[in-house]
């Protein structure tokens, strides 16, 4: 079972790289586009899933089931109203970091933003502990840093490349592409800092490795990534105490 995180800025390659791994691996992917779309469709698809008994269910239909149960779970505990379309965790999990709730001078507003929070976090952890994945973004390198076996990944790249990645996948000029990618570092640095503590998220110390994908192709890039969550399967990824560096 191999688990492993991917984190950077928007535009930086790990939505790129992400699917690449986990094809490679055999494992699911999830980012927050994915979970959009299972969210969208979870109710209908696990009425679906109770009518299909006769065969053994699909890796992706496995996952759907685990995400109904803390979706449904989330709701009943107050992370959110309706499991499926209420602004609780789905909304939480499928937005940009700008559109994420912002800290306010509130009280109510930050016990609400906490709960959510948490409500990540209990997805994160409960779809890690049931098979092989590949998760982009949210923290999942901070979220799972002490959870057995997890492989965390950064992933960078100049901001001339991240602007083009913007520009061709959501079809922006170059002046739109660059004020999206400032918009969302702002908020991506204000999501950690209030969660985490943390003024420097991509800091090399948080991950095993940091992959710059301005002068690594994504190919390469992946082969290296899937033999690092080999490597410390087999125990052979941390330094061993004492010998040389």
């Amino acid at each position: 079972m191999a688990i492993i995180t991917m984190g950077g800025l928007s535009g930086g390659g790990a939505r790129a790289l992400g699917p690449l791994v986990a094809e490679k691996i055999s494992a699911d992917y999830v980012d927050r586009l994915i979970l959009a779309d299972i969210a969208r469709h979870v109710g209908a698809t696990v009425e679906a899933l109770h009518q299909r008994e006769e065969r053994p269910p699909t890796r992706g239909e496995r996952f759907t089931r685990v995400l109904q149960r803390i979706l449904e779970r989330s709701a009943v505990t107050g992370a959110g109203g309706d499991p499926y379309f209420g602004p609780g965790i789905s909304t939480y999990l499928t937005e940009e970091y700008e559109d994420l709730p912002q800290p306010t001078i509130t009280r109510g507003h930050e016990l609400e933003d906490e709960k959510y929070f948490e409500a990540v976090t209990t997805v994160m952890k409960d779809v890690a502990a049931r098979g092989s994945v590949v998760f982009v973004g949210r923290g999942g390198h901070i979220i799972l840093k002490d959870f057995p076996g997890v492989l965390r990944v950064g992933v960078v790249a100049r901001i001339e490349d991240r602007i083009q990645t913007i520009m061709a996948r959501e079809r922006l000029t170059a002046e739109e592409a660059q004020k999206t990618i400032e918009a969302r570092d702002l908020a991506r640095n204000i999501y950690f800092k209030s969660h985490f503590g943390l003024a420097s998220p991509d800091d090399p110390e948080l991950y095993h490795l940091t992959i710059n994908t301005s002068d690594v192709s994504l190919e390469y890039a992946a082969e290296l990534v899937v033999a690092s969550a080999h490597a410390l399967q087999d125990d052979r990824l941390q330094p061993k105490v004492g010998v040389p560096a």
